[in-house]
């Protein structure tokens, strides 16, 4: 590759904050021409703290660098809306009104919209960067984070923003492939996406799912550990996973204790672990800890600094980090969201404010994309952060196909049923194989897809399955990084079949690297990208979430990089291989903690729920729920006063109360109160299914041109499609078809319930 994978691609960024300079930010990084038009008083990141220490007089924000490097900063006087492609904005649509960036204006440009906006872009106003905790808190997942007698606890940063960023990142990519003027991607809407899995209970199987605490007991040992020098994060979901802690901590008779091995039954014996491996953790290092890890089979993860990430040597070796000029000199951050062979790094500054020019001599605009409705996805994924990719772009039109296999199948056909029971009224659905079709959490990340099953380890399958590939536009695999090889799946394989083949493959910790043989779950890519060092109340060292948030993150940037490697396909005419750590993805949404590590030479401060600088954010209790408050510091006496007597009033109530007294405030709903209620009520869809009947589902994130995609049919049956798209899209005869069948190369039947050990009692 001799140049990045989206030359040609003009952007104009006149957003401000984070949601929108992020997706500016990730477009730069893949080559994107992106010209930054600040307003006159300047993006307020620019100024913005992102902890408890205040920047000096001319200081610039480690926030700003993070998200605004590899931009031309050109003054608005001296830009042209025709120019671009698209332009990206922070504004709703009112704001618009009367100015060059409207919709309806740009279009007389053939220039396109992307809009990425707190609320959507019909509401009153954008939001600002310290709204983090209201949305957070309007998402409804926080209703069950935390711990019980406490307040709710949010994601540490602003994750909600970034979430937003990436997909309007998505956005600016794919808008000029469908046929509309304006995208909006909402923050509340794009972390409802990534908190889908909180309401698979609610949602799915109407139950309440209870408050778990630092140390998930489903899965014990768990959470960020306490050891010599910090902490670790120990995976305890698989009986080798188990199997190996016994035998480092040094009680091989557990191994075997039927009342430890089942990790349901585990939970009932917490005090009893605690007692024996505390002292074992507290008498080693986390790096010591990991290297155990990294030499087994066991899923383990130190809970790494931003002072820890400018020296991993895994980072490192994978070129993760690199030097960005500023006008106060040199900083460390992140400088790419993914690898692929000879991909290019782009020149990394952050401009002065319309310090730069841009040259008017280019040529002219020409873009030669395929319409999105034309292209086809392959997902050789499990779970959630492959399945995310597909489960977002569906709605907008792509084809997307499920390759399955009878062994090993997506676990999350068995979920919930596993670990919290089935819908009232279907228990008996155990009973059979519409079990497998009753997942609450595989039906809501998979709706609209098409379901292929081809045993790819035959050679008979394995030629079936190129048959699609020779016809189809890319790949998502989330796997470890050694499966597709082993199957013969290597990427010069795939591009003989079809040059223009995009292949996402995205392991844990990365195709290479020394750490790439590793095993990771969200929680431990949560303790290794950044995420649980600023995590838990302010009493606490470090926390692991229970939300599995790094799954969606590294699904949003495998998105943008499948949708990267189509553009860079349609330009030059060959395909690529794109290598996306879900460890770094992770560090994505804490780059401003990088910066600030690399210039001042210390740790990002602790916040708990607290927005950083000049906003006042805290939680108060009233009779029937929590409310999130946000206000300005100049109000802290007038709001903590009306906190003192919060007890005594209705949410509602308290948040009349601090609106009129200037300030903001959000009721803080829980997975199964929420979806009853404005704003998420709108943001939700009735999927019917023919095994669950209609379910509510979480919808898309965007709007087209005002209008919200919805799902073009429920999550596929399994072996559903098998015949059809072999047919369709291998252009295999019907009597091949059968005879591969027949074979047992193709299709098939799971196996009973029963079998497995899922008995309905």
């Amino acid at each position: 590759m001799t140049k990045p994978p989206l030359t040609g691609l003009r952007v104009i960024e006149t957003a401000t904050g984070i949601s929108g300079p992020y997706a500016g930010r990730m477009l730069a990084s893949l080559g994107a021409q992106v010209i930054k038009v600040e307003p006159s008083g300047g993006d307020p990141a620019r100024k913005q703290q992102v902890d408890d220490l205040e920047l000096l007089p001319n200081e610039l924000s480690p926030l700003f660098i993070h998200l605004n490097a590899a931009k031309l900063n050109i003054a608005s006087s001296e830009v042209d809306p025709a120019w671009a492609d698209v332009v990206l904005s922070s504004d709703v649509l009112d704001d618009l009104t009367d100015t060059p960036w409207h919709p309806d204006v740009l279009a007389t440009h053939d220039t396109r919209l992307v809009t990425t906006t707190a609320w959507g872009a019909d509401a009153e106003h954008p939001g600002t960067i310290a709204d983090e905790l209201l949305v957070q808190t309007a998402s409804g997942f926080l209703g069950f984070n935390g711990d019980d007698d406490s307040p709710p606890l949010r994601l540490p940063g602003w994750q909600s923003q970034y979430v937003a960023g990436g997909l309007a990142a998505a956005m600016v990519q794919l808008i000029r492939r469908l046929p509309v003027n304006h995208i909006d991607v909402s923050w509340l809407g794009a972390l409802l996406t990534a908190t889908e899995l909180c309401y698979g209970d609610a949602l799915h199987c109407q139950r309440v799912r209870d408050r778990v605490g630092p140390h998930p007991p489903t899965a014990f040992p768990s959470g960020a550990i306490k050891c010599k020098d910090g902490h670790f994060a120990p995976g305890s979901i698989r009986p080798v996973d188990w199997e190996m802690q016994c035998l480092f901590y040094g009680i091989p008779e557990w191994v075997d204790d039927p009342e430890l091995r089942d990790r349901l039954k585990r939970q009932e014996h917490i005090s009893k672990i605690w007692e024996k491996i505390s002292p074992w953790y507290l008498a080693r290092g986390k790096r010591e800890i990991f290297e155990l890890a990294l030499s087994s089979p066991w899923a383990g993860g130190m809970v790494m600094t931003p002072l820890d990430a400018l020296s991993d040597e895994h980072l490192e070796a994978r070129g993760y980090l690199g030097e960005v000029l500023t006008p106060q000199g040199k900083a460390v951050a992140p400088v790419r969201p993914f690898k692929a062979p000879g991909l290019p790094i782009t020149p990394q500054a952050v401009s002065e404010m319309g310090a730069d020019q841009l040259d008017v001599t280019d040529s002219p605009r020409s873009l030669e994309l395929r319409s999105f409705s034309d292209m086809r996805l392959l997902e050789m994924t499990i779970s959630w952060a492959g399945p995310y990719v597909g489960n977002i772009l569906a709605p907008l039109g792509i084809e997307v196909i499920k390759i399955e296999s009878l062994s090993p199948f997506d676990g999350f056909r068995t979920q919930r049923p596993y670990d919290h029971g089935m819908r009232p009224g279907q228990e008996h659905l155990v009973e059979d194989n519409r079990f497998y079709e009753a997942g609450g959490l595989f039906n809501a990340v998979n709706k609209g897809k098409k379901d292929c099953v081809i045993n790819i380890a035959s050679e008979e399958g394995r030629n079936a399955f190129l048959k699609l590939v020779e016809n189809s536009d890319g790949l998502v695999a989330n796997f470890s990084a050694h499966v597709l090889p082993q199957l013969g799946l290597d990427f010069e394989t795939l591009k003989q079949v079809n040059p223009k083949f995009v292949v996402v493959r995205m392991p844990a910790f990365g195709v290479d690297g020394p750490y790439s043989d590793a095993v990771g779950y969200g929680s431990i890519i949560e303790a290794m990208g950044g995420i649980a060092h600023r995590q838990g109340y302010e009493h606490e060292e470090a926390r692991v979430s229970n939300i599995y948030f790094p799954d969606p993150t590294a699904g949003v940037h495998a998105a943008n990089a499948f949708l990267a490697g189509v553009y860079s396909a349609d330009q030059s005419g060959s395909g690529m291989e794109i290598d996306l750590s879900q460890h770094e993805a992770m560090w994505q949404h804490s780059g401003e903690a990088i910066v600030l590590a690399s210039t001042q030479k210390r740790n990002i401060g602790r916040l708990g729920n607290r927005e950083p600088g000049g906003t006042l954010s805290t939680f108060a209790a009233t009779r029937d729920n929590w409310v999130a408050i946000t206000a300005p510091r100049a109000l802290t006496g007038v709001i903590e006063a009306l906190i003192e007597g919060s007890a005594g009033k209705t949410s509602e109530e308290l948040v009349s109360a601090v609106k009129l007294a200037g300030g903001n405030a959000q009721v803080c709903l829980d997975p199964w109160s929420a979806p009853l209620k404005q704003p998420l009520s709108s943001l939700l869809d009735v999927v019917d299914h023919p095994v669950t009947g209609p379910m509510r589902h979480v919808g898309s994130p965007f709007t087209l041109d005002g209008k919200r995609p919805v799902p073009k049919a429920h999550a596929p049956l399994f072996d559903q499609d098998t015949d059809e798209v072999l047919s369709r899209v291998g252009h295999l005869s019907v009597d091949e078809i059968a005879e591969l069948r027949r074979a047992g190369h193709i299709g098939g039947e799971l196996p009973p319930p029963a079998s497995l050990g899922f008995i309905y009692d």
